[in-house]
């Protein structure tokens, strides 16, 4: 290894060119540092009072402490004259400053001109590095937004996720990317979906759906026997993975599923065996039906409901076929059941007797016959002995509480009807 050093720019700052030969290769390296005078150390008493540039930062010390600043943190460097001594100041992220104090003013000088000068040239080259990233997030957005398809939420999660992940890994502080002609226009639009992504994606979609009301008119007005109008067709093109319509009886709501599925099937979305649509009940799945083969002229798909889906699902899985009791769909049936089950426990305990009579006269207000009062046709023929909820089990039933609007006649009536 040679080396060679030429010292200038007086005592306190010298330029340093080092050669070294190593497996047939020759590496230069030049290296300028700035001393801290040493009247300027003892006075300045700082934990730093030197700095060397390095290739892609600089170096900070002191007798006792050492801190490297990579170009890639830094942020400003200034140049500020004291009473008598120069200082040199590095702002870096989170507000954090390292400064280095007590130097000669005409040395600092020298130092900082040759220090910016090359901490811009690197931060040039890195500038076209982190304008291809950014313009790679930016085709990576336009891939997503300019797809003639319905934005989802967790698409743009996705997006800010991917932009994020981008960032962290640019050869330049995020805080610098507007300094440069080249980034500056790419970072606002990607910062742009990073803090108001919500707002960006409603944009897309009111626009993605206006076109579509546009391209697909005839759609809307052939689908059903009556055009969709503007509410019905909105939520037809709404793509998001769930979502609830609220609407009144008679409102449409069984034309906007006929019609989504249909929308499914002109634009590709979805095939046949991919669409279910479900009812609450078994007229209501048989109407869909029919309107499906009417108006989109197809018989695979079906509508069921969630009790023939469920057996369904068994059947194939289970070479056993389940038996779904009649009970589920007989409500008098279900009623009789009840009635024979109340009065057994009456008669076979008398702890139960005493209190349902002691409910039905306290509570509801009844005038209950004396002996058997469960064997009395009246009390179990009222409207008030019967579930409220025929949807739900008779261990769930709701019973009449003795409100206005209840079928039974109160004790001031001294009957049960």
């Amino acid at each position: 290894m040679g080396g060679n050093c030429n010292v200038f720019l007086g005592w306190s700052t010298f330029s340093l060119t080092v050669t070294l030969i190593r497996n047939n290769f020759v590496w230069i390296y030049r290296v300028m540092e700035l001393k801290a005078t040493t009247l300027g150390k003892r006075l300045a008493q700082h934990p730093y009072d030197r700095a060397v540039i390095l290739n892609a930062g600089i170096k900070v010390s002191g007798d006792r402490h050492e801190y490297l600043i990579p170009f890639n943190q830094l942020l400003a460097i200034h140049c500020k004259r004291g009473l008598v001594w120069g200082e040199l100041e590095f702002v870096l992220p989170d507000e954090k400053v390292v400064r280095l104090h007590g130097t000669e003013w005409g040395e600092t000088q020298r130092f900082y001109h040759h220090l910016d000068a090359h901490w811009r040239r690197w931060s040039g080259e890195m500038s076209e590095i982190a304008s291809g990233v950014l313009r790679q997030q930016l085709d990576l957005i336009a891939t997503r937004t300019g797809e003639n398809k319905w934005l989802t939420r967790e698409q743009t999660s996705g997006v800010q996720q991917q932009i994020r992940q981008a960032m962290s890994a640019l050869p330049l502080p995020v805080n610098r990317l507007e300094e440069f002609d080249n980034c500056r226009e790419a970072w606002r639009k990607c910062q742009a979906w990073l803090k108001d992504i919500e707002s960006a994606r409603l944009q897309h979609n009111q626009a993605y759906t206006e076109a579509m009301l546009t391209e697909y008119a005839d759609f809307f007005r052939q689908v059903e026997s009556s055009p969709l109008n503007p509410a019905q067709a909105r939520a037809v093109v709404n793509g998001e993975h769930s979502l609830l319509v609220l609407a009144g009886a008679g409102s449409g709501k069984t034309s906007v599923l006929v019609a989504r599925a249909g929308w499914l099937l002109a634009r590709g979305e979805a095939s046949p065996e991919q669409i279910l649509l479900l009812a609450f009940g078994r007229k209501a799945a048989e109407e869909m039906d029919e309107r499906i083969r009417e108006r989109l002229h197809t018989e695979d798909i079906t509508a069921r409901t969630f009790h023939a889906l469920a057996l369904h699902i068994i059947q194939q899985g289970s070479k056993k076929v389940p038996i779904v009791s009649k009970l589920e769909n007989d409500t008098a049936a279900r009623h009789e059941l009840f009635i024979a089950e109340w009065r057994k426990q009456c008669s076979e305990k008398k702890a139960q007797a005493k209190g349902w009579r002691q409910w039905l006269t306290e509570e509801m207000q009844w005038s209950v016959p004396e002996g058997n009062f469960w064997d009395d046709e009246k009390i179990t023929a009222s409207s008030c002995l019967t579930p409220r909820s025929l949807g739900k089990s008779d261990a769930d039933a709701r019973w009449c509480t003795g409100r206005n609007d209840c079928q039974c006649t109160r004790r001031d009536s001294r009957s049960v009807q």
